[in-house]
Order: structure tokens, then sequence, then C-alpha cells
């Protein structure tokens, strides 16, 4: 019995790592608008459409107004622009790439 519960874990086991069910990958910033990636090791670009970008890759500005009243918008952090290595998780089976970080 203990070899038969030892050969459904290997099944398992080898099911879970067919299926990719999340896997850490690097890329370049092929375009900048819209942001389209290509994976390392591969030729075609990832379609925008299949990018989800985090808050650490967007353009992000905040208004500050000072005491006399005058205002200035300071940028927080930039857009991605091509030619930049990013960190991404792939999810989905490859059909979803979140951008983590600049790399």
């Amino acid at each position: 019995m203990s070899d038969l519960l030892g050969i459904l874990q290997q099944i398992n086991q080898a099911n879970m790592k067919g299926m990719k069910l999340t896997d850490l990958c690097f890329g370049t910033v092929a375009t900048a608008d819209p942001v389209t990636v290509t994976l390392e090791g591969t030729m075609q670009p990832i379609p925008a459409a299949a990018i989800v970008l985090c808050d650490a890759v967007k353009a992000r500005s905040v208004t500050v107004t000072d005491s006399h009243g005058d205002s200035v918008t300071v940028p927080l952090s930039t857009a991605l622009t091509v030619g930049e290595r990013v960190i991404m998780m792939r999810c989905a089976h490859g059909q979803r790439f979140v951008v983590l970080s600049r790399g």
C-alpha cells in the first residue's frame, strides 16, 4: 500500500511541475506604449494584452502644494522604457505575465 501511495505522490508532483502554475522569468522591454516584453531566449515579444504591470513599474507622480499655495508635480516613479530589463512572474500556464520590478 505504501508503494502505491509513493507512486501517486510522484505522479502528482510531476503533474504540478508540468502545469507551471507560476514561474519567475526575466525579459527586456521591447516597446514602451503599449508595453511589450521579450523573454530571454525567445524572439517574439509578449503582447500588451498578456502583461500586467505592478505599481512599481508604472509612471506615478504626486502634486504637492506648499504653504504659499504654489503647486508642483513630483515624479515618484517613471514608466518602463525600451531596453530596460524586468523581472516577471509567469502565470496561468504562460498566458499572463506580471511585471514585478525592474531588474
